[in-house]
């Protein structure tokens, strides 16, 4: 079942950029490679608890464990997801990989646990496969990872993660752009054991740089014209797109954390502000009628 924790305690910084500055679409001057450990520092000073990283993000990992490493042992533990990559169906060797690939994690990350292990693999012969779940079994027995996630991108894949009952946390794009996931999996499952997180708030940053829309997304024009629709309400109600996208992610109930990338220290700063007010139901339910309607760009695959 979702928490009701405070917006800033729902707040998962989701760190690609730490270990790869070019990810998504990027202004010049957010995508520069900022210091990491000072970075860390300024964000756990704002009040960030949550840190989300991968083996896929270049060195986040280590820059996070370095981090971690030079902070007082009185210090509250920060709570991070890492991932688990590269697995293969139907290999009896799973197990003993998905152990090691964690043991990797932990080393890099200089923590003896991990709160949520996600498989950054979503096809279902991979969440659905017997040696996997063999080998999450071996690593909450041996407290490795205190949580197993999946991060899905198919309505078929959140059926059978929900239904299964063996993944904690499930991890689906939750925006003004696709409510999809939501509406058919999240609200129905309320009371639910499981754990719903929404990453993709800002699809990869394109509220807020659409200079290469038309190169790198093939439904520019549909993607641009839905920009426009968002522009004219944001304005309406006197805010900017990138604000309303975000005040409307975690205005959204019953869902235990969301992740949101940046290295630009302002924009967290920002963002930090926005999420403690809520918009408005008539607002809300204006934004969840044009983000209910399905669209085929909202799934960056597509592009």
């Amino acid at each position: 079942m979702a928490s009701e924790a405070a917006p800033l305690g729902r707040f998962c910084l989701g760190t690609v950029k730490l270990g790869v500055p070019d990810y998504g679409f990027s202004s010049p001057s957010s995508s520069a490679p900022q210091p990491p450990i000072p970075f860390l520092a300024q964000v756990e000073r704002m009040g960030i608890q949550r840190l989300d990283t991968s083996p896929r993000y270049g060195n986040s990992e280590q820059h996070i464990g370095t981090y971690l490493a030079q902070r007082s042992p009185q210090a509250c533990p920060l709570w991070l997801s890492s991932k688990i990559d590269q697995l293969t169906p139907e290999n009896r060797n799973t197990p003993a990989a998905m152990v090691a690939s964690v043991q990797r994690s932990l080393q890099r990350l200089q923590v003896p646990q991990l709160d949520v292990c996600y498989l950054h693999q979503n096809e279902m012969a991979i969440i659905a496969d017997a040696a996997v779940h063999a080998g999450i079994a071996l690593l909450k027995e041996q407290r490795l990872i205190r949580q197993i996630g999946v991060s899905l991108y198919s309505h078929e894949e959140c059926h059978y993660a929900v239904a299964c009952g063996l993944y904690d946390v499930i991890q689906v794009p939750i925006s003004l752009f696709d409510l999809g996931f939501y509406n058919r999996f999240v609200l129905p499952n309320a009371h639910h054991p499981v754990h719903f997180a929404a990453r993709s708030l800002l699809l990869q940053g394109i509220l807020a740089n659409r200079q290469e829309i038309r190169q790198r997304i093939r439904q520019s024009e549909e993607v641009l014209h839905y920009l426009q629709q968002i522009d004219q309400l944001a304005a309406q109600w006197q805010m900017s797109s990138t604000e309303m996208a975000i005040r409307f992610a975690f205005s959204l109930p019953h869902i235990d954390h969301l992740l949101v990338g940046s290295l630009s220290l302002a924009n967290i700063g920002a963002m930090l502000e926005w999420i403690e007010q809520p918009l408005a139901e008539e607002q809300m339910a204006a934004i969840s009628q044009l983000a209910a309607v399905a669209k085929g760009w909202s799934n960056p695959r597509n592009w």
